[in-house]
């Protein structure tokens, strides 16, 4: 088994309150990939970690995800399109962002670092 010497964070599991409406948001708005689905989860692909949104208690309270990718200003435009509150893109010198929450109160920010060191954006 290869594991990495340094803790790393595998996936990512949220609760929502309903998983039918979470998968829209998060296939069609922000644009991940959905890889299994089943009645109590699914799957979606961020590269490392996947985010799993599972069939529960939604639990916001002061967590914050931040979300790299490759074009933060079309992911504004789908967000805005879909009628989601989100931030206008921002630049702060080491990125371009917007805020956004999910439909369960899960607060995100997705960036677009300005000098691409995360090749998984290219």
């Amino acid at each position: 088994m290869n594991v990495s010497a340094s803790p790393h964070l595998h996936f990512l599991w949220l609760e929502v309150s309903d998983l039918a409406r979470s998968t829209i948001f998060y296939r069609d708005h922000v644009g991940l990939k959905v890889t299994e689905e089943n009645e109590a989860f699914i799957t979606l692909d961020m590269g490392q970690p996947q985010l799993y949104l599972a069939v529960g208690e939604p639990r916001p309270a002061s967590m914050y995800l931040a979300l790299a990718v490759a074009d933060v200003d079309a992911l504004y435009a789908r967000l805005q399109q879909a009628g989601m509150e989100v931030t206008p893109p921002q630049d702060e010198g080491w990125a371009r962002y917007i805020e956004f929450t999910d439909p369960d109160g899960y607060r995100w920010l997705a960036l677009t670092p300005t000098e691409p060191s995360d090749t998984r954006l290219e």
